[in-house]
C-alpha cells in the first residue's frame, strides 16, 4: 500500500573519499563516522526533515519544503566544518532537489526521476559543497537565510539523465566557496584551444560581452585585423562555458574559401554524423534543435553573406543555440548585437605619464609581457619608458602589431624598434611560424582587413 505521489524535497549526502578513509584510518574512522551521523541527524531533526535511508555514510532525507532542506544542509556543513577531525577529515557533498515521489509503507520513497536526479546532483558535488537543482532554487530564492547566496553553476548534464539540470551552489558564510569543476558529464565539453600567452586587460569588455550573450542569441565582435577579436571571443567563451550544457565550440572560417562549406565545417567540429539524403545544414538543424550550446564563428568577413544565412537558419531551428561571431563587419541580421572591439588602451606620448601610470595601460602591459617571453629579465624602467610608450601609441594599441614589435626587441632593442616605426611595414614581419599567413606581417594583416 502506498500513498499518492507528493511533492517532496530531498537532501542526499555522502562523505567524499569514505572508502579510502575506512582503509587508511581504520582506528579513527569508526568514531569519525559516528560523529558524522550524529551531526547529520541533529541538523535534519532541527529543521523538520526525516531520514528515510542510510547506506554506509550516505544519508537520504525528505523534507516538506526546500527552505528547510537548505537550512539543514547549512547547519550540517557548518557543524562539520567546525568539528575537529584530526587525521580523519570528513568532507560531505550534498545535493537538494524537489520532485514528485510516493512514500511507501516502510517509510522509503518511490519516485525514480526525482531520486535519480538528486543522487546525480549530489554526486556532481565535492566535499563541503551544497548543490541545488533549478526547482529547488526557485523555491528557496526568496527565503534564503541571512548571508547565504546562490551561485549559478550553469546548465549541466548529469550522468544517465537526458534533460540537463541548471545547478546552483549554496554560498555559506564562513565556509569554503571555491571548488574544482563540477563532476558532470559535460564538465570539459569544448574545443577551445589552449593559449600559450597571458591574456592582458579587457576586463570591462569581457563582462559586457558575457552579459550580452546572456540576453541575446547572436553577438558579433567587429573590428580591424589584429585587434584581438578571436582571442577576446575565446576568453569570453572560457569564462561562460558553464552556461551551456552541450558545450562551447570554435568554428574557424579563415581558411575556408567556399561559402557553401560553412555548414560542413560546423558539422565536423561538432562531430555530427552525416545522414544520407540530407544536407549538412539539415543535419545540423536537427542535431542542434534540443541542444544548449555556444558556437563561435570566427572570421566571417570573407564569407559574410553565407555566414549570415547559415547563422539565421540555425538560430531559427535551434532555440537553445547562441552564436558569437567575429568579423570585420556585422552580419547584418535582425536581433544581432554588434560589439566593436577597441584597441588596447594607450598612453598619450604628448604628455609622458609617470612610470607607475604608464604600467597601467593595457598596451604597455601586453608589450612588456611579450618582450619578457624572449628576454625574461626585461622590465619597464625609466630608461626604456619613452620608447615603450612610443611603440604602444604609434601602433594604436593593436595587439597583433604589438606582439610583432615585441618579437623584434630581442634582436634590435626597444629604442631601435621605436626609431624604425616609420618603416613599420618592413619592420613588423615577426608573426609566429604557426600563425596564419595574414598574421605573419603587418601589411598582410591590413590587406586582409
Amino acid at each position: 500500500m502506498m500513498d499518492t505521489a507528493d511533492t517532496v524535497t530531498f537532501l542526499f549526502t555522502d562523505i567524499e573519499g569514505s572508502t579510502r578513509l575506512a582503509q587508511t584510518r581504520p582506528d579513527t574512522w569508526p568514531d569519525a563516522q559516528e560523529r558524522h551521523h550524529a551531526i547529520l541527524r541533529a541538523a535534519v531533526e532541527l529543521n523538520g526533515g526525516r531520514v528515510f535511508n542510510i547506506v554506509g555514510d550516505a544519508f537520504c532525507v525528505a523534507f516538506s519544503n526546500s527552505p528547510d532542506a537548505l537550512r539543514a544542509a547549512i547547519t550540517a556543513q557548518t557543524t562539520l566544518h567546525d568539528e575537529e577531525w584530526g587525521d580523519t577529515p570528513v568532507r560531505v557533498r550534498m545535493g537538494i532537489h524537489t520532485g514528485s515521489a510516493q512514500r511507501q509503507d516502510d517509510g522509503d520513497y518511490r519516485g525514480y526521476l526525482a531520486l535519480s536526479r538528486v543522487a546525480r546532483l549530489m554526486s556532481a558535488a565535492h566535499g563541503g559543497q551544497v548543490l541545488l537543482s533549478q526547482v529547488a532554487e526557485d523555491l528557496v530564492r526568496e527565503q534564503l537565510p541571512p548571508g547565504v547566496s546562490l551561485r549559478d553553476m550553469g546548465r549541466r548534464r548529469l550522468k544517465d539523465l537526458i534533460q540537463p539540470e541548471h545547478i546552483y551552489q549554496a554560498i555559506i558564510p564562513g565556509l569554503p566557496t571555491d571548488f574544482p569543476p563540477l563532476k558532470t558529464e559535460d564538465a570539459y565539453r569544448h574545443n577551445l584551444p589552449p593559449q600559450l600567452t597571458r591574456f592582458i586587460g579587457r576586463e570591462r569588455e569581457i563582462a559586457e560581452i558575457a552579459a550580452a550573450l546572456a540576453n541575446h542569441r547572436l553577438v558579433t565582435l567587429i573590428g580591424a585585423g589584429g585587434t584581438g577579436k578571436t582571442r577576446l571571443s575565446l576568453r569570453v567563451a572560457e569564462d561562460i562555458r558553464k552556461r551551456y550544457a552541450d558545450g562551447v565550440w570554435l568554428v574557424e572560417l579563415a581558411t575556408l574559401t567556399d561559402p557553401a562549406g560553412i555548414p560542413e565545417a560546423i558539422r565536423l567540429v561538432l562531430r555530427v554524423s552525416e545522414q544520407m539524403g540530407e544536407s549538412a545544414l539539415e543535419v545540423l538543424s536537427a542535431y542542434l534543435r534540443e541542444k544548449q550550446i555556444l558556437l563561435i564563428l570566427d572570421n566571417c568577413e570573407h564569407l559574410i553573406e553565407a555566414s549570415a544565412e547559415v547563422a539565421g537558419n540555425l538560430l531559427a531551428a535551434a532555440p537553445g543555440l547562441t552564436l558569437l561571431a567575429t568579423s570585420r563587419e556585422a552580419l547584418g541580421m535582425r536581433g544581432e548585437v554588434v560589439w566593436p572591439v577597441p584597441s588596447l588602451t594607450v598612453p598619450d606620448i604628448r604628455r609622458m605619464p609617470p612610470l607607475d601610470e604608464l604600467a597601467c595601460f593595457e598596451s604597455v602591459q601586453l608589450f612588456v609581457d611579450r618582450v619578457t617571453l624572449a628576454q625574461r629579465h626585461f622590465v619597464l624602467s625609466a630608461d626604456n619608458a619613452a620608447a615603450v610608450a612610443q611603440i604602444c601609441a604609434r601602433l594604436d594599441g593593436i595587439p597583433l602589431a604589438l606582439e610583432m614589435a615585441a618579437a623584434r626587441v630581442r634582436t634590435m632593442g626597444v629604442a631601435q624598434v621605436a626609431a624604425r616605426l616609420d618603416d613599420r611595414f618592413r619592420l613588423l614581419t615577426g608573426g609566429g611560424r604557426t600563425a596564419l599567413p595574414r598574421q605573419q606581417t603587418l601589411r598582410a594583416l591590413l590587406d586582409w582587413s
